[in-house]
């Protein structure tokens, strides 16, 4: 069987890391399996993550110039795969216009992540034509389906998507080991003591993470806790006002924005509390990255961050954009270090259980083993 994998873009992020992941499937079962990544020109791309791949790199200067069209079409007659996996809305577009009225039967699978959820005024008025394209591509178009939760499976056949279409593989990250020696000095280099409670999140800074909420319940525990820090690891359209909103909060020298990070894993080793209160989410990295370091973790009930940690077993579970319940959970943590611990050795227990790469790798092998023998 030969496998055509498609990605659009292959920007940073967990649409890119699992793309690529892909690949690595064709160690694991009998098939042949190429990536193709088309790259508007201007574009920023995850370089170091794509020259990893064995790929074939397809440079267009814009979705909207169908020269484009073309060339994918020469390059699926000359591969002649019998699947075409498509990553995303632009993946799932070219997969359309890729294979269709083929002489050749090609299957369409596609993995689904999420929906679309934009950063600017204008992208928020063309995100229901990419919501609604997709659904129509998965309802009416697509083979098979591997979704990375439960709950945007039940969230698509609530669309009309047929649930005969869907396996469940949540996302997997490889099992990385901080470097704890670096605790220490990253530490340092924010301004935090030893002793200082961090509180902490790698993450996007936008609107649908929540950020502005855990600004305000930090405001509201951080005088009852002299040693309360907060660090927010990452960039975004949101900076400028969550760093006014901590201002005005009186909680901006306590607070640090810590801007991107290339070494995310051993920035995580530095905190002490994971807070994620996101108003939605599909199959959160950032919580995996979170449980591989073994961290506490309080994070709201959306989306499928149910699915990776478990109220008062893993994590402490509160509802999204609850000021009072964000408070509330995060003062507990704050106040007892033996149940940050016990937390975080149980987070770490199910993440290598449930969600390294390997797991992830074995069971969407399995899926394509049996989708690609139809």
């Amino acid at each position: 069987m030969k496998v055509l994998s498609i990605h659009w873009g292959f920007s940073h992020g967990g649409v890119a890391t699992y793309a690529a992941n892909v690949q690595c499937l064709r160690d694991r079962i009998p098939l042949k399996l190429n990536s193709l990544c088309i790259l508007p020109v201007g574009r920023d791309v995850d370089q170091g993550l794509l020259d990893s791949l064995d790929a074939i790199v397809l440079r267009v200067k814009s979705i909207v110039r169908l020269s484009w069209v073309f060339r994918v079409r020469a390059i699926v007659a000359e591969e002649k795969p019998d699947c075409v996996m498509s990553h995303g809305f632009n993946g799932h577009l070219v997969s359309l216009v890729a294979t269709a009225g083929m002489q050749q039967r090609v299957r369409r699978l596609a993995s689904y992540h999420g929906s679309y959820h934009p950063n600017t005024r204008v992208r928020r008025l063309i995100a229901p034509v990419y919501n609604g394209f997709t659904n129509w591509f998965l309802r009416n178009k697509a083979d098979a389906i591997v979704s990375v939760a439960q709950y945007c499976v039940d969230i698509l056949i609530e669309c009309g998507v047929p649930a005969r279409k869907f396996t469940v593989v949540h996302n997997g990250i490889r099992d990385l080991k901080p470097d704890q020696n670096k605790r220490a000095a990253i530490r340092n280099e924010w301004g935090y003591a030893p002793d200082h409670v961090v509180i902490g999140i790698a993450s996007r800074l936008e609107t649908i993470k929540g950020l502005d909420y855990l600004i305000e319940a930090f405001a509201r525990i951080s005088s009852a806790h002299e040693k309360l820090r907060l660090v927010l690891i990452g960039d975004g359209s949101q900076l400028d006002y969550l760093q006014k909103l901590a201002v005005s909060r009186t909680v901006g020298s306590r607070l640090k924005f810590a801007g991107m990070r290339s070494d995310v894993a051993d920035c995580l080793s530095a905190i002490d509390i994971f807070a994620l209160p996101s108003l939605s989410e599909a199959h959160s990295i950032g919580l995996l990255e979170a449980m591989r370091a073994g961290k506490a973790i309080v994070a709201t009930d959306v989306g499928g961050n149910a699915e990776s940690v478990r109220d008062d077993q893993e994590a402490l579970i509160v509802k999204s954009a609850d000021i009072d319940g964000l408070s509330e959970a995060l003062g507990r943590l704050a106040d007892d270090a033996g149940l940050r611990a016990s937390l975080g050795e149980a987070a770490y227990e199910r993440f290598c259980a449930e969600f390294t790469v390997e797991a992830m790798l074995n069971k969407t092998a399995r899926w394509m083993q049996d989708v690609c023998a139809g």
